[in-house]
């Protein structure tokens, strides 16, 4: 079923991998990953195994932000090999971010998200936590004019419970009423994940009946 929803409009190999990469998230925020671990599982063993190069060149004008940093955080909770090294071209000369990358809400927020994943030792990945949250936060106070509704709330829930950190069942039921604000996202798997959240909230609340019973 997964395979089937990945469609690129190009045909390129970046965008085939950065839409199958959204499609791996969006069904894991859900809550309805289990339903497809397998293919969860080949899918990102074939991005692993392209390597990083589709994904080290980021730059404002090149490869964004956002995919480079939901690959990195999707392979790393997946357990596959991951380096931080990629990230050192969000860094400038004098060792500082570039004034891009804090521009990039979309993009800040996946490296977020994906900072939370450090090791101890990676610096990168530690500075990088910190200047994604005192710029998330900022753009929290004085939201910017180019940010959905939708993206500004996901910042704010993120500031609070990190996708990573985050109680499975309460991130599905964030995320489902944040993509229900969003058209573009696939109303197949939304109405998917509905059901199962209320399918999965009657059978607990059915155990907890028969427990207090």
């Amino acid at each position: 079923m997964l395979t089937n929803e990945v469609k690129s409009s190009t045909g390129d190999e970046e965008a085939i991998i950065a839409d199958k990469l959204r499609l791996v998230d969006t069904v894991q925020r859900l809550g309805i990953g289990y339903h497809f671990e397998l293919e969860i599982e080949k899918s990102l063993e074939k991005v692993h195994d392209m390597g990083e190069d589709l994904f080290t060149n980021m730059d404002y004008k090149g490869t964004d932000l956002h995919h480079a940093a939901l690959r990195f955080r999707l392979l790393r909770q997946q357990g596959f090999p991951t380096s931080q090294d990629g990230f050192r071209k969000l860094k400038n000369n004098e060792g500082k971010f570039k004034e891009w990358v804090s521009r990039d809400r979309q993009g800040l927020l996946s490296l977020y998200e994906a900072s939370h994943l450090a090791f101890n030792g990676e610096d990168i990945l530690e500075e990088a936590l910190n200047f994604a949250t005192k710029n998330l936060k900022s753009s929290s106070i004085h939201p910017h004019k180019a940010d959905t509704i939708s993206l500004q709330k996901q910042i704010d829930f993120a500031l609070r419970f990190p996708a990573w950190k985050c109680v499975p069942r309460s991130l599905a039921r964030h995320s489902i009423d944040f993509y229900s604000e969003d058209a573009s996202q696939n109303q197949k798997l939304l109405t998917f994940a509905k059901m199962d959240f209320n399918i999965v909230q009657n059978l607990h609340q059915q155990e907890l009946y028969e427990i207090s019973g």
